[in-house]
């Protein structure tokens, strides 16, 4: 099971959102355990309470996500959050995804209705070029920021009434674009969109098994879960991981609470024995 948690990955996006926020919180708790040696009275419920954001809010949620991606259904959620949540995240995949195919047929079709230029090179696109159904220009410019005098090379297709159609980008060195085939740059555009296309059906199928979770749609729910009931474990390794979490945040709260009540005593004692 642990080997399985380990080798499960996140997509780019997911990654840098799901680290960006969990930095955040341990800079915060980080702080609070900082601040907790200037007060000595309260040290060690603010350091305490720094320990139990850090689990309550990180690493037991992040476990939850990992349990989550390697079996959807070691946790149980209320028909109305998993709906809802499984919704929003169709609509961004159908939003991203829906308009893929008919940019790979569109581009296939001006590879096949442009193929007598197909070998030109970019270069030789500066001058308007003329094919039964296409107007092709190519432009060059610097890119921005600059970088060891990189070129960003558009390729703009007008159709036969010079009406801008498409819009192609290659960066690259004067001499690599300068060299570079027409045929070439196609390919890659379509090549690229369709292993967007073969990223999106991946993701299609983790939605239909109810893989839809990241670190920060699950937090809100994991925080509250012990409340609300907003989230159950079903599995073995999901029941043992969330008794063990609730365990240690109880009896840290626990202990905090003794300690301010045995403080609270003795003043009380020393109060009345003065």
């Amino acid at each position: 099971m642990i080997l399985t948690l380990i080798n499960i990955s996140f997509g780019i996006g997911e990654f840098f959102s799901t680290t960006f926020l969990i930095l955040i919180i341990l800079s915060f708790c980080v702080y609070l355990y900082r601040i907790s040696k200037k007060y000595q009275k309260s040290k060690y419920a603010i350091s305490c309470l720094s320990i139990i954001l850090t689990l309550h809010l990180v690493v037991f949620p992040f476990l939850y996500t990992l349990m989550l991606k390697s079996n959807p259904a070691s946790f149980e959620f209320k028909t109305a959050i998993r709906d809802s949540r499984k919704q929003v995240v169709f609509n961004e995949w159908l939003d991203d995804s829906k308009n893929i195919p008919y940019e790979i047929k569109y581009l296939e079709n001006i590879k096949s209705s442009n193929y007598t230029i197909l070998n030109k090179s970019l270069k030789e696109l500066k001058q308007l070029t003329f094919t039964d159904s296409s107007i092709i220009h190519s432009d060059f410019n610097f890119s921005i920021p600059s970088r060891n005098n990189d070129l960003t090379a558009t390729i703009y297709i007008f159709d036969k009434r010079g009406l801008l159609k498409k819009k192609l980008y290659k960066g690259g060195s004067q001499t690599g674009l300068d060299s570079m085939k027409f045929g070439s740059v196609i390919n890659e555009d379509i090549n690229y969109l369709k292993n967007e296309l073969h990223y999106y059906k991946v993701k299609k199928a983790e939605l239909d098994r109810n893989n839809f979770w990241t670190y920060a749609t699950l937090l809100p729910y994991s925080i509250s879960s012990i409340f609300t009931g907003n989230m159950s474990p079903l599995t073995p390794m999901a029941n043992i991981f969330y008794t063990f979490h609730y365990i240690i945040i109880y009896c840290i709260g626990i202990g905090v609470f003794l300690h301010f009540l045995i403080i609270n005593l003795e003043l009380i004692i020393r109060n009345r024995k003065s």
